[in-house]
């Protein structure tokens, strides 16, 4: 079974990401890019403005572990966890739509893992709260 080609630029982007390879990430990125943060109501217009919001942080910019990936033809999706300086950890999720061959726009959705509620305990098994 043959790869597909977003399959290829995903890796290869999620791999600039982790390493803060950031000439990497704007390369793989279509001339219009904009990544979205639904759950704050904010949209990142640019590489430049990317990049200076990871590492102005005032509190140091966070580490991303990578995890699983899939998707096919132009949407894909990746899973992280983002190490912050406080010690937190937060898991992510981005949706990719891709255009010309170039990562177009990324929506991510992120949040702290939180309890279990014991009253769905019947109903449910427990795992740590982290990307497989």
């Amino acid at each position: 079974m043959a790869t597909q080609p977003g399959a290829e630029l995903i890796r290869r982007y999620l791999a600039a990401n982790v390493a803060d390879d950031f000439d990497t990430l704007e390369a793989l990125r279509h001339p219009a890019w904009q990544e979205r943060w639904p759950q704050s109501g904010e949209v990142v217009p640019s590489s430049a403005r990317y990049k200076a919001a990871r590492l102005q942080r005032p509190e140091g910019a966070p580490r991303v572990e990578g995890g699983r990936m899939g998707g096919s033809g132009d949407i894909w999706w990746s899973e992280a966890v983002v190490h912050y300086q406080d010690g937190s950890r937060w898991l992510a999720v981005t949706i990719f739509e891709l255009e010309d061959g170039l990562v177009r726009n990324e929506r991510v959705y992120f949040g702290p893992p939180f309890p279990a509620p014991e009253w769905r305990a019947q109903w449910v098994e427990r795992e740590d709260p982290a990307v497989s």
